[in-house]
């Protein structure tokens, strides 16, 4: 009689851990970047096409995972139901590239390994990227633009970039996060060197 009793509690025990794991919402996956309905047919590249590589984005450990984060004060609140797609560092770079990479249809804008030296190099670095419960977005960041001929000048610029808008929902703050880091693209690509 004991014997069965047993498996009966464990049977129910194991039962409602499914039960439970069924009535949790599914996890939503967000990016920055948004997919675009129009159809680009690229330039053909000249085989002497000036490339700009841009290295992957620097971050604040804290912000530099796969967590959507928001600011509350001091705390940090993540999101229990969503989370972005890829690490936020890497989310960042494919966007700055693929913005910057519009504006200049005839060179090589990359965040890829190139098989020789690149014309220009960026780096960027955030130092801040916080977004609060009340709607108030900020990022603070720093850059780099290094040519490949070294009798170029070095360029260095940085900004402060603040925003508001809804973060009802996790959508919501990537909306408003994906503004900001557009932003930080046009300030990024104002600053390159004219090229020949």
């Amino acid at each position: 009689m004991m014997f069965s009793a047993r498996h009966l509690a464990a049977a129910l025990l194991g039962a409602c851990t499914l039960l439970s794991g069924c009535a949790s919402p599914p996890l939503r996956l967000y990016t920055l970047g948004m997919p675009s309905d129009q159809i680009v047919q690229p330039p053909h590249l000249s085989a002497r096409a000036q490339t700009v590589q841009i290295a992957r984005i620097m971050l604040p450990d804290y912000l530099d995972t796969q967590d959507m984060v928001i600011r509350n004060g001091e705390e940090i609140l993540r999101s229990p139901k969503s989370r972005w797609a890829t690490r936020l560092s890497v989310g960042i770079t494919d966007l700055i590239t693929n913005e910057i990479a519009t504006f200049h249809p005839t060179l090589l804008i990359t965040d890829q390994p190139l098989a020789d030296a690149a014309t220009l190099r960026i780096q960027v670095n955030v130092s801040r990227f916080d977004v609060d419960t009340d709607g108030q977005a900020v990022l603070d960041a720093y850059w780099a633009i290094m040519p490949q001929d070294p009798q170029q000048p070095l360029i260095r610029e940085r900004a402060h970039l603040t925003a508001n808008g809804s973060v009802a929902s996790d959508a919501d703050m990537a909306a408003l996060m994906r503004k900001l880091v557009i932003m930080l693209a046009d300030k990024v690509n104002a600053s390159l060197p004219p090229h020949q």
